[in-house]
């Protein structure tokens, strides 16, 4: 039986990997979207930013879904739904929301998903 957040992960995982089966211009778009989050974050002197910026992330997802947006393929979904789970996963490091080896696999996983294409 697989754990909530070995599950949480695995969805991450997957939903990257589909994004890297992208055209190039579009996983580049993407990835320097996502990049802009981390840029962000890591300038964060808090926590409490990097929250904050999971939740911009999120409501950037909503703002999408509700223009019509309905593949998780689109970067103005993707992007934000990823920047989102590298969020979390950093916040989890700290707070134990997920499992840290789960939290450091999405963390590489999409951080080398920006450094190779951003």
């Amino acid at each position: 039986m697989s754990s909530p957040s070995f599950s949480y992960e695995e969805s991450v995982l997957s939903h990257l990997e589909k994004v890297q089966e992208l055209p190039v211009d579009v996983r580049a778009d993407i990835a320097t979207h996502v990049d802009n989050y981390i840029k962000l974050a890591r300038a964060a002197k808090d926590e409490a930013l990097v929250a904050r910026l999971a939740t911009g992330a999120m409501e950037e997802q909503a703002k999408a879904i509700g223009q019509g947006i309905n593949s998780s393929m689109d970067p103005r979904w993707a992007a934000p739904a990823i920047a989102e789970a590298w969020c979390y996963a950093t916040i989890s490091l700290s707070k134990g929301y997920l499992n840290r080896l789960h939290a450091e696999a999405i963390i590489g996983a999409i951080e080398a998903f920006t450094s190779s294409r951003s």
